[in-house]
């Protein structure tokens, strides 16, 4: 008997389906978790970026009334930028309390002239710099027999211009 043209063929593509679709789905997968981890840390570094800017406003007035060069009161720009955070990165969606990631946030309030100990830059005007970490939530890791928390560091800063 003569098959006609193409039958020989017609179990290589159920082979191709089921040796294919684990690996789509595992592209899949990891086409998520590197979007939401992505996405999670544009959302951060946003409002690691406005936490900052936040606390460039505690400029010294006093320094500025007798014609000083611009000056951060550092205390005071570091409360702003811990107050700015908790009540921001509540929005997110986080495994953990946004207080507590506030309170580990590494703020460098610099002067002109120093050095910032997150990038290294020497600063030339007063600057805030901020580096956090923060743990993203990933679901899909758990299918992988991973953790589904990831944590993910940022850092932002903002300088004070008059």
């Amino acid at each position: 008997m003569i098959l006609p043209r193409g039958a020989d063929a017609r179990g290589q593509v159920a082979l191709y389906a089921v040796l294919l679709f684990p690996i789509l789905m595992l592209v899949f997968a990891l086409v998520l978790t590197v979007g939401t981890l992505e996405g999670t840390r544009a959302r951060t570094r946003a409002q690691l970026d406005m936490a900052a800017l936040t606390a460039t406003q505690a400029l010294d007035f006093a320094a500025l009334a007798r014609g000083e060069p611009p000056q951060l009161v550092a205390a005071e720009a570091d409360r702003l930028a811990r107050e700015y955070l908790v009540r921001n990165l509540a929005t997110l969606d986080l495994s953990v309390s946004a207080a507590s990631i506030a309170a580990a946030a590494e703020v460098s309030v610099l002067a002109p002239g120093d050095r910032d100990p997150l990038s290294g830059a020497v600063v030339s005007i007063p600057t805030v710099s901020i580096r956090a970490t923060v743990p993203a939530r990933v679901p899909l890791l758990s299918l992988v027999g991973l953790g589904p928390i990831v944590n993910v560091t940022v850092s932002g800063s903002a300088a004070a211009r008059t």
